[in-house]
């Protein structure tokens, strides 16, 4: 991917992890009042999305920010293994999806998860990607 096209798709992370927090906590409510049907169609949607941003983390900003510094290959790590937690729980949420049971511990697991790696990524991967001019800065305003 070229650095323009990189920058632009980049810009839009951040933003991912607002409309991710807002989409799950719609999924949470879809849950709760039972409407199975439309909670299976969004759920789809959502981890499509969710998909397609850890895979733009994984293959485009991860590897180089790994190569800066032993600590930005520690948190690069990390943030990877947060990935693969994801990854297993949203299959874990679509299962209890499918079984109409969704359970509140692993909604709330999966909500902090989230916020948590969201701030770790706002607070290094990020601001790396846009001093390394690979990412447009979308955080503050006048930043793009």
């Amino acid at each position: 991917m070229g650095e323009a096209a990189l920058a632009s798709a980049g810009g839009h992370l951040h933003a991912d992890h607002v409309r991710f927090a807002a989409t799950f906590d719609d999924l949470c409510e879809r849950a709760r009042t039972g409407d199975w049907h439309e909670l299976d169609e969004v759920w789809s949607g959502f981890t499509a999305e969710m998909e397609r941003h850890l895979r733009f983390e994984e293959e485009q900003l991860i590897p180089m920010y790994a190569r800066e510094s032993p600590a930005c290959r520690a948190c690069a790590a990390r943030l990877l293994a947060d990935h693969a937690e994801f990854r297993r729980m949203l299959d874990l949420i679509g299962l209890e999806i499918q079984l109409k049971e969704v359970r509140a511990p692993t909604v709330q697991e999966f909500t902090a998860l989230l916020h948590r790696h969201a701030e770790v990524e706002d607070r290094t991967l990020y601001p790396w990607a846009v001093r390394a001019d690979l990412m447009v800065d979308t955080t503050t305003p006048g930043g793009d």
